[in-house]
């Protein structure tokens, strides 16, 4: 630690992870979420963990990830006090960090707006990006092949305490390359840095050629469509659309499925046809 600039030697880091229903943030839950204090010269200073109620049932796909089950959960806290104490660990001087920053900040940042809070000013750092400037040419990046490699870890335990101790380590493996950066300015320069503050949602509205879909949302309609899934085979199903988000190009369709009896969200370039279905008389 003696080769690093006074203000890295200074930095209080909190690593974080978040695990949850499913993968994409506007349709799904946080259940668990944790967090590392440490500084760089290796020292954990404290760790955060709780387990969420995400107020619905966990697929089965998921538990099978992350082992985490809806008994685990079901007398868990709601998210609004465990983020109020998540934020309380971190501070507002510390500086944030996540393997593949985005899906956690995504979730987050979708829970704080159903909750009505406000976000954490800090910058948070992605070791995906540290990894792929400083370590290029890497057969992969995910957080368990990071962590093999570098001999830091042989498995990932995919809970959100055991992942965010492994993101602490990465940093800490990577402390060396961090070292030419005088101050975070600097570092900002030379590395992707994001925050809550600038994460915001995007709903949108559906162009008018889809004008029928937004009329389903209005009117709670059940919605017949042939989908193009990207590894399975095109299907029709029957889902009752609730609302409409935007990504980049991109229109997604967070909608019930009957056939999955669940949330999903449905790519609108990938919807082949679709057609209102009559009301139950």
């Amino acid at each position: 630690m003696t080769d690093l600039p006074d203000f890295l030697k200074s930095q209080i880091f909190i690593a974080f992870d978040t695990e949850t229903t499913g993968m994409w943030a506007p349709s799904n839950r946080i259940v668990e979420i944790a967090a590392v204090r440490f500084d760089l010269s290796g020292k954990e200073l404290g760790t955060f963990q709780s387990l969420v109620n995400p107020g619905r049932q966990i697929p089965a796909e998921v538990i099978s990830i992350h082992g985490i089950t809806d008994e685990m959960v079901k007398e868990a806290r709601l998210i609004k006090p465990v983020l109020e104490e998540f934020f309380s660990f971190c501070g507002t001087d510390t500086l944030l960090v996540a393997h593949n920053a985005p899906f956690d900040i995504s979730f987050i940042g979708w829970e704080l707006d159903r909750a009505g809070m406000g976000f954490l000013p800090n910058p948070i750092l992605d070791t995906v990006d540290i990894y792929h400037r400083f370590f290029p040419g890497l057969p992969s990046y995910s957080l368990a092949n990071l962590t093999q490699h570098f001999d830091i870890a042989r498995s990932q335990e995919h809970r959100a305490l055991s992942d965010a101790r492994l993101v602490s380590r990465l940093v800490l493996n990577a402390s060396r390359k961090l070292a030419g950066f005088k101050d975070l300015a600097e570092m900002r320069e030379a590395i992707t840095m994001h925050s809550l503050t600038g994460w915001q949602s995007e709903p949108a509205t559906l162009p008018n050629e889809h004008s029928d879909i937004e009329r389903a949302i209005t009117d709670r309609l059940r919605v017949e469509i042939d989908y193009n899934h990207p590894v399975r085979a095109s299907k029709i199903r029957v889902i009752r659309p609730q609302q409409v988000f935007k990504l980049g190009s991109i229109y997604y369709i967070n909608a019930y499925c009957e056939l999955a009896r669940a949330e999903r969200t449905f790519r609108l370039d990938r919807i082949l046809s679709y057609r209102i279905l009559p009301e139950s008389l």
